[in-house]
Formats: structure tokens, C-alpha cells, sequence
């Protein structure tokens, strides 16, 4: 911060700080580009791109369902462990056996094949979970002015 001395005219004597707001700006603008780079970076679970819907139901319980990810090279992703679906299965099987009220949250790349999603949904429910969703993404809406 500086100082200006008044040197003429005016209340004599008086000190006017002076504030130099450009070190400000600077950290301001690093935490902004910074912030910017990272937040979208910090999605859960493995990229995929999801499915799109117009209107998805929205989540009424507080437990956090076991999330498991498929990618388009059908690699399985259990929470945030990869694996293969037979071992995704196999860790389904155990948290059944811990917690039966439990969710999960299947999540399937847009490529991947219908027919591997339905297979493991109804692998999903052969182990007994009985709450078991699809997760997808927001449709976006459509306008003539767009093309």
C-alpha cells in the first residue's frame, strides 16, 4: 500500500492512502483460471459420455448408492476400482451380503453396446439388489435457430 503526501492546496498536512489494487487482480485472475482448469476435472469416476434424456427421476434416498461404471471397451469400474465385470459382480455379491437395502447406480458410455448394459442390469438384480438405476445425462433442448 502506498502513501500520497498532499503537497499544495487543500487540508494541509493530511496523508491520502493511496491502494494499489494490481496485486489483487492478479491473484484474483491466477485462482480464477486455476479454478476453471480443475472443476471440471473433478467428476466422479471414470470420463464416459452419458446417455441423454429429457426428464431423469431424481434421487430421494440419503445413502449413497455403489456406483459401477462401464466403459465403451466394456472395462467395469466398481466405485473406483477397475476391474472386470465378472470381479464387478463378484464385489456386487459381497455388498449384497453386507447391506441388501443398498442401491446401485449403473453408469454406461453412450457407445457401448445396449445389449452389455442390459446383461449386467439383470446380473445386477439376479444377486437381489432390488434398487437398481440407470444413471443418464440431460438432453439438450433443441431450437430451430440452431440449426
Amino acid at each position: 500500500m502506498g502513501v500520497q503526501l498532499d503537497s499544495g492546496g487543500g487540508k494541509k498536512g493530511r496523508i491520502a492512502p493511496v491502494i494499489n489494487v494490481t496485486p489483487l487482480v492478479d491473484v484474483v485472475l491466477v485462482l480464477l483460471i486455476i479454478f476453471m482448469v480443475i472443476i471440471p476435472n473433478m467428476q466422479d469416476g471414470k470420463t464416459i459420455e452419458m446417455v441423454k434424456v429429457s426428464a431423469a427421476d431424481k434421487n430421494t434416498d440419503d445413502v449413497e448408492p455403489i456406483s459401477i461404471t462401464i466403459d465403451r471397451n466394456e472395462a467395469c469400474t466398481f466405485e473406483k476400482t477397475d476391474m472386470t465385470q465378472a470381479g464387478c459382480l463378484d464385489q456386487l455379491r459381497a455388498s449384497f451380503a453386507e447391506n441388501p437395502r443398498r442401491r446401485v447406480m449403473l453408469r454406461g458410455d453412450a457407445t457401448l453396446p445396449y445389449r452389455v448394459m442390459r446383461e449386467f442390469f439383470r446380473e445386477t438384480q439376479d444377486i437381489g439388489f432390488g434398487g437398481v438405476s440407470l444413471a443418464v445425462g440431460v438432453a439438450r433442448e433443441w431450437s430451430e435457430g440452431e440449426g
